[in-house]
């Protein structure tokens, strides 16, 4: 328990009159985070650095949704301004992660190759570059197909235009990413409570007052919806609308295919087909067309039927016949479907 004038506002906020009589107390932290994925983690390590005492919930365990069944892409190629410096400090941290909280986040600069078939969409690409740059991402450029070729080996076909590279992103583990910050949150005296869910957001007049859970009662007057796929019905507990939805994505593991470790993360923008190297094999993976908001987390079979000649272009015909695993999650996504 941390001591001083902040223990004393703790005390003093728990026994208010403020908080409504109905709320049973077991606790009274200064903020409680719902959802225990690398964002939660990260919010209630960096919470807690900063003194705050913090309760972490999490329905499953902690990583084991959206987070740990992620592909891993680290890139900073978005076309909004925004999104790029948000992206230059997310770098920043994982280049620091490592001495920070003692566990190494697995971050490979492999690169992103954004692969272009499409005039349209190479001109866009094209444009972007020089924002890029402005935002400090130097090293991202222009490729033509010759320089492709050479840096992804296993890009074929004559209809690729050129692609836009940027050498210093690339993958990361998930799952080492939410330890790091989970065990450095720990010694902080974050409390995570796996196997626990949200049953209510209390609010007292427009301020919020507590979190009821499946474990017992939170006073708090702060509450951080983490919640990923879910995070649109959380923010409904507190009367917040929160326009995000949740899209099925299905991710494969080819056996192994040879010395292809350092081939980049590459993307094919019109399909967006991807992959990437994953042990020996190759990660690979595809969104669907006219798909609609769902909370499955089944892994679509006949979905690798129907990109199979997207996936044979790239990783061989009897790709998806030999993929030694699969896994499925959501990829939680703005209503507005921007910023790219």
């Amino acid at each position: 328990m941390r001591t001083g004038a902040k223990s004393a506002n703790r005390q003093d906020r728990s026994a208010g009159a403020s908080y409504p009589s109905k709320l049973l107390i077991l606790n009274s932290p200064d903020a409680v985070v719902i959802g225990g994925g690398v964002i939660g983690c990260s919010i209630a390590y960096h919470l807690a650095r900063r003194g705050a005492g913090v309760v972490v919930i999490e329905r499953e365990t902690l990583g084991s949704q959206s987070t740990g069944r992620c592909a891993g892409g680290v890139r900073r190629q978005f076309s909004s301004g925004p999104n790029v410096a948000m992206q230059q400090l997310s770098v920043r941290l994982l280049a620091g992660l490592e001495a920070e909280t003692g566990v190494d986040p697995e971050f490979r600069h492999i690169g992103y190759l954004f692969l272009l078939t499409d005039e349209r969409d190479a001109e866009d690409f094209k444009r972007l570059i020089p924002m890029w740059h402005e935002h400090g991402l130097n090293d991202a450029r222009w490729v033509d197909p010759a320089e492709v070729r050479e840096l992804a080996p296993l890009v074929t076909g004559d209809d690729i235009l050129g692609a836009t590279f940027c050498p210093s992103d690339g993958i990361a583990s998930p799952h080492a990413v939410t330890s790091a910050y989970a065990g450095a949150g720990r010694r902080l005296g974050v409390k995570f409570m796996e196997g626990v869910a949200a049953t209510a957001i209390v609010r007292d007049g427009a301020r919020i007052a507590g979190v009821k859970t499946t474990d017992g009662d939170f006073a708090t007057p702060h509450v951080f919806d983490c919640a990923g796929a879910w995070s649109r019905e959380i923010g409904a507990m507190a009367g917040v609308e929160v326009p995000v939805d949740p899209y099925p994505r299905d991710i494969f593991v080819t056996d192994p295919m040879g010395s292809m470790r350092q081939h980049p993360m590459t993307i094919d923008f019109a399909t967006s087909f991807y992959f990437h190297p994953e042990g020996d094999g190759m990660l690979f993976g595809m969104g669907k067309k006219g798909e609609t908001p769902s909370f499955s987390t089944e892994v679509d079979w006949p979905a690798s039927t129907r990109s199979r000649p997207t996936t044979s272009r790239y990783l061989g015909r009897s790709t998806t016949s030999r993929a030694s695993g699969a896994r499925a999650g959501s990829r939680v996504t703005a209503s507005s479907r921007h910023p790219r």
